[in-house]
């Protein structure tokens, strides 16, 4: 009982180190996939002609991304 035991909390402790790198590899494609929206939705409203290689994301309350992207850029004609 006691190896059982013990086998099952080595295996916990263990398995901690890649689950929170799998966690935190998603939490990045997540953000990544946010940022992309963002400029191309900045790129289909306005005649943008500099934009910032990253964006501010940050992840809301309610699970919701928001992403700020630095952009300069003229009114689309």
């Amino acid at each position: 009982m006691k190896t059982l035991f013990l086998l099952t909390i080595t295996t916990f402790l263990l398995a901690q180190e890649p689950l929170k790198e799998g966690i935190e590899r998603a939490f990045a494609l997540e953000k990544n996939d946010s940022c992309a929206m963002a400029k191309k939705e900045a790129k289909a409203k306005y005649d943008v002609k500099d934009m910032d290689v990253g964006c501010l994301c940050e992840k809301s309350d309610s699970r919701e991304w928001s992403c700020i992207a630095r952009f300069l850029y003229l009114p689309k004609k």
